[in-house]
């Protein structure tokens, strides 16, 4: 059976257990990286259909890479990525990412400019990014992918999340505007998972410039740091010896009065 002080020792050891665990700060871990282009488009990978016009491009300044079209300057650094073509194509910039195995509150946040220099938006049906379609298809679009599909897929197995689509009526032209999701969700359900992020751009009807910057995707996961570990081990051995110092007073002092001890005013008398 506890003693009453053992009860009190193991309140006490849960407790700083507690405040120690509270101690461990929530780091943040960026799970897209080069997210400014300011390293190229290292990470990042640009897929174009087969017989399209144009890319996915570095772009910096106030001009876009071909056709010299008046855009925003890069909102974060000297540069962003931007498709630009003198003809019709479809064109993907995506990075694959893996989620932890705990991966805590994940937000995703990006910079778009949108440039289309047709005279409307046009999203086909059945949905696709195929340029070369008999139907118009002149539209933008950013979402989380499975990982090892095909980069233009838009099917429902594929798809698991569609962050941003244009739509007929949208305004034909916008400054850089910055969206964000909470991914947590998603990054719950695919922990440990491979996810790509896609952002594609479709134009068969005239020049559509797609402008990507700021790309982040962060979890807020409880990482120890080298000194919350620090921190834990001092508390925890400096509980291992005030309980190996408070055992033997409570057992000299629990024996002190038991018949046949060496303290004879717990005999009776003769």
């Amino acid at each position: 059976m506890r003693t009453t002080a053992q009860i009190h020792m193991l309140s006490r050891t849960a407790t700083l257990l507690l405040v120690l665990a509270a101690a461990i700060p929530a780091r943040a871990v960026p799970l897209i990286v080069n997210g400014g282009f300011e390293s190229g488009f290292a990470a990042w990978t640009i897929a174009d259909a087969i017989g399209s016009d144009g890319t996915f491009f570095l772009q910096s300044g106030t001009a876009s890479p071909i056709n010299s079209d008046p855009v925003p300057a890069p909102p974060g650094g000297s540069f962003a990525a931007m498709t630009d073509a003198e003809g019709p194509g479809s064109h993907v910039l995506y990075q694959d990412f893996i989620v932890p195995a705990s991966p805590g509150t994940a937000v995703l946040s990006f910079d778009l400019f949108i440039g289309n220099r047709a005279a409307e938006f046009v999203t086909p049906a059945p949905a696709t990014l195929d340029f070369s379609t008999p139907a118009l298809n002149q539209q933008a679009r950013v979402d989380i992918l499975r990982a090892g599909t095909d980069p233009f897929s838009v099917m429902a197995t594929d798809v698991l999340l569609s962050l941003f689509q244009t739509n007929p009526g949208d305004p034909l032209i916008s400054g850089y505007t910055s969206f964000s999701a909470d991914l947590t969700a998603l990054l719950d359900a695919n922990a440990g998972q491979t996810l790509r992020l896609r952002f594609a751009e479709v134009d068969n009807l005239f020049i559509f410039q797609l402008g990507v910057d700021n790309v982040s995707l962060e979890t807020q996961a409880v990482v120890p740091e080298p000194s919350s570990w620090l921190l834990l081990a001092t508390g925890l051995g400096a509980l291992l010896i005030s309980w190996r110092v408070a055992m033997p007073r409570r057992h000299r002092g629990s024996t002190a009065n038991e018949p046949g001890s060496g303290d004879s005013r717990s005999r009776n008398p003769s």
